[in-house]
């Protein structure tokens, strides 16, 4: 038996029906540039196709809004490379921050997202300086004990707003000058 090459080899996979997703999609993916040009493959990423609708991920809503009216022509061309045409694009920028960053492990969250007032922190164990993180509690109590804890240790490290002195996230005031209560007051 001879050796075959990993493209053979995934070619081979691919002409097999339960592989035709992924090569209809690898097909998309390979075509995707010459169909909507190369400015525009900058800034969009094929994601998935489902039930011969193919999700495409953007990099702004004004980028999705202005391909949807464009989605029939896209179609068009790619359907040129496709066995089983392709019925419907979806375009959405649901997927692209995820696209850019890849999987992101709990280790490298960026600062911004530790700041976010629903993030509590990892629990590690009784000891504050443990080095590995321990599963946190089953009971409900002693959980909710333990959150209450995280909040009110957020809390002192938050500051004031100048109009309704509730503590609130830096980035709030930063924002609107007022907390986000008040800011939605204000717009009323």
């Amino acid at each position: 038996m001879a050796l075959e090459g990993l493209d053979g080899l995934i070619k081979g996979l691919e002409n097999q029906d339960s592989w035709q997703a992924q090569r209809q999609f690898r097909l998309v993916v390979q075509h995707w540039p010459k169909s909507v040009g190369f400015a525009v493959a900058r800034q969009t990423r094929p994601v998935s196709i489902q039930r011969s609708t193919l999700y495409v991920a953007t990099a702004t809503a004004a980028w999705a809004q202005t391909l949807a009216y464009e989605r029939l022509n896209i179609l068009r061309k790619l359907n040129r490379h496709q066995r089983h045409p392709i019925k419907n694009i979806r375009f959405s920028t649901a997927q692209w921050a995820q696209i850019q960053r890849g999987p992101q492990s709990p280790s490298s969250l960026s600062q911004r997202d530790s700041q976010h007032p629903s993030y509590v922190g990892r629990y590690m164990g009784p000891m504050a300086n443990a080095e590995v993180p321990v599963a946190p509690p089953n009971d409900p109590i002693e959980a909710f004990a333990r959150w209450a804890q995280a909040v009110q240790r957020m809390q002192r490290s938050q500051v004031l707003c100048p109009r309704c002195q509730c503590r609130c996230p830096k980035g709030e005031l930063d924002r609107w000058a007022v907390c986000s209560l008040c800011a939605a007051k204000q717009w009323k």
